[in-house]
């Protein structure tokens, strides 16, 4: 379903246009009906504009819509081939199902900015803003696929060349991901030994974020391959299936406020070192500023000091509620480490087989950074 934009929406929303290609694109990959049928235009040297809206928005749109022929039949890629062939546009309803008007007449209001140049584009995008529907504009001399809605727009690729990008995106992503892995491990160790400083949270946080980044450059693209996209999209979930949960959990264990921020807090904070741009990642003075820390510090001089949130996160049936309730009580990792089992069992959550299993737990990992030292 899609998504009608009002106008404080079309200025700009990176979500909603995230979200709009994973919607478009599932309908118009490669094997799907309306990609057929967009072939088949594009092979016959011949061009179209497709909108998709329901009869509802249609009604609504009066003023620029002149339906033409009345069609309501079911969708298929010969149907809308012929029906193309007739000048104006054809609506097909949102889920392209059914193709509901050809022959139309788009008159969209001239004075909405585009950037296009061909009659047949400028109607789509025109159209795509003012309604805050999909319009689809196949090109005949070019040969492209173009797609509007509201503001945004995308114009298909060439398979050979998202397969290029996605396997290049693939292989920086397991560099960074690498990279962020060995980063874990040495932070593993100062966390044990008390030894962290700004610099290896920003040094770890930065390989993170580029790797996540990365992920969502390249998820267009494996959308747009279709079924052949499948092998990629499981390769890449895989690497990244954990990153950000455990950049969270960092997040959450060295931000300097007295009182541990919850989860939608660390989300926030996320959110906004994920918009720096890869220059912004590499610039840490700027990094510890959103982690509340004064950026005039130098990162390597500043030892800080874990709450255990993530590293009590790899423990087994402790969820995150006990681990809050553990840092309100001993204060930090450290404080946890230190703790016996009688202590610990005084926590709200615990009993004698969670006391047990962070003990157990915690012990496990000194033994495992011993090794990796």
């Amino acid at each position: 379903m899609w998504y009608t934009l009002s106008k404080s929406n079309i200025r700009g929303n990176k979500m909603a246009k995230y979200d709009f290609l994973k919607d478009i694109i599932k309908i118009i990959a490669p094997g799907t009906p309306l990609r057929m049928g967009i072939d088949n235009i594009l092979n016959a040297k011949s061009g179209a504009l497709i909108v998709l809206m329901n009869e509802e928005d249609i009604s609504r749109s009066k003023d620029l819509i002149q339906p033409g022929f009345y069609v309501n039949c079911e969708y298929t890629p010969q149907k809308v081939y012929e029906l193309a062939k007739m000048d104006g546009a054809v609506i097909m309803d949102e889920d392209a199902t059914r193709i509901l008007y050809a022959n139309v007449q788009l008159t969209p209001d001239p004075s909405l900015p585009t950037k296009e140049t061909g009659m047949r584009h400028r109607n789509a995008e025109r159209t795509a803003k003012q309604t805050g529907k999909a319009s689809i504009a196949i090109s005949r001399r070019r040969s492209i696929v173009s797609i509007y809605w509201g503001a945004y727009s995308y114009v298909l690729n060439d398979l050979n060349f998202l397969i290029t990008k996605v396997d290049q995106g693939l292989k920086t992503i397991e560099k960074y991901s690498d990279s962020y892995g060995k980063a874990l491990d040495s932070l593993d160790i100062l966390e044990m030994e008390n030894r962290v400083t700004l610099f290896d949270i920003c040094k770890t946080l930065e390989k993170g974020f580029k790797a996540k980044k990365i992920g969502v450059e390249i998820e267009p693209y494996i959308w747009e391959m279709g079924l052949d996209g499948r092998m990629a999209k499981i390769q890449m979930d895989e690497m990244l299936s954990e990153v950000e949960e455990n950049l969270k959990m960092i997040i959450t264990d060295y931000y300097n406020l007295e009182d541990p921020i919850d989860s939608e807090r660390a989300k926030d904070i996320y959110d906004k070192i994920f918009s720096f741009s890869e220059k912004d990642l590499l610039d840490y003075s700027k990094m510890i500023h959103f982690l509340g820390y004064n950026s005039d510090n130098l990162v390597t001089e500043i030892n800080v000091i874990p709450r255990g949130f993530r590293l009590m996160d790899n423990i087994p049936k402790i969820p995150l509620s006990v681990s809050y309730n553990l840092v309100r009580e001993f204060g930090n990792l450290k404080g946890i480490s230190n703790a016996s089992a009688e202590k610990l069992m005084g926590v709200e959550g615990i009993g004698e087989k969670r006391s047990q299993a962070i003990i157990e737990g915690l012990e496990s990992l000194k033994h495992k950074t011993t090794h990796l030292k």
